[in-house]
């Protein structure tokens, strides 16, 4: 009777180069950096008033989440500031703190800002626009998000990265019968989308803008 053989080379072969391409993968998605995602989830103005002069006071409480989408890789912010602004002008910023401070892979990390001004001189179409809009029951503001960070693996880092993030109209609703001086909130109008702990907000409410630069 013949005997036949096999010759399991070939087959070992190409086994052995698929389980290559597939580790090769998996250390492709999972090390490969992904940048912060930012949302501003709530945006509180107090003792907002305006003069005829051009002055503006107003006391500005900024909340937002710092999404980490990495598989692997957790972020460390070397700075991290948060500017709201009106019509392309800068209305004030503050720092997040403490520095520095690292998120991890996938999560969701809450951020907040505080900042006033008191009787600060702006360009008069900054403060009519403001009060203008205010009279009709709502302001757009825009807040931007500007960070300096790094992505890391245990004791690997990288160089520091620089990220601007702008968020752009927030719609800060004030009551009718609030025309001078008083308070104003963002409107919210959630949407139910959950992809993994990260909950996201309307579309207008997403990052119209984002640079990344060594």
């Amino acid at each position: 009777m013949a005997k036949h053989s096999f010759d399991l080379h070939p087959l070992s072969a190409v086994l052995g180069a698929t389980m290559i391409s597939i580790l090769a993968v998996f250390l492709w998605l999972a090390f490969t950096p992904h940048l912060p995602s930012f949302q501003v989830t709530s945006v509180n103005v107090t003792s907002l008033s305006t003069t005829t002069g051009g002055e503006l006071t107003a006391t500005f409480h900024v909340d937002g989440a710092l999404g980490n989408p990495n598989f692997l890789l957790s972020h460390r912010y070397e700075s991290l500031d948060i500017a709201l602004w009106f019509d392309h002008r800068n209305i004030s910023s503050a720092p997040v703190e403490p520095l520095p401070f690292s998120t991890g892979a996938e999560t969701d990390t809450p951020v907040r800002a505080r900042f006033a001004v008191a009787r600060k001189l702006f360009p008069g179409g900054v403060v009519r626009g403001i009060a203008e809009q205010r009279g009709r029951g709502s302001v757009d503001f825009g807040v931007t998000l500007l960070a300096r960070l790094r992505f890391t693996w245990g004791i690997v880092r990288t160089g520091v990265r620089t990220l601007t993030v702008e968020c752009f109209p927030l719609h800060v609703v004030f009551p009718p019968d609030n025309n001078y001086t008083g308070s104003g909130l963002l409107k919210l109008s959630w949407l139910e989308l959950m992809e993994g702990s990260l909950w996201y907000p309307t579309e207008s409410l997403k990052p119209k803008l984002k640079r990344f630069s060594t």
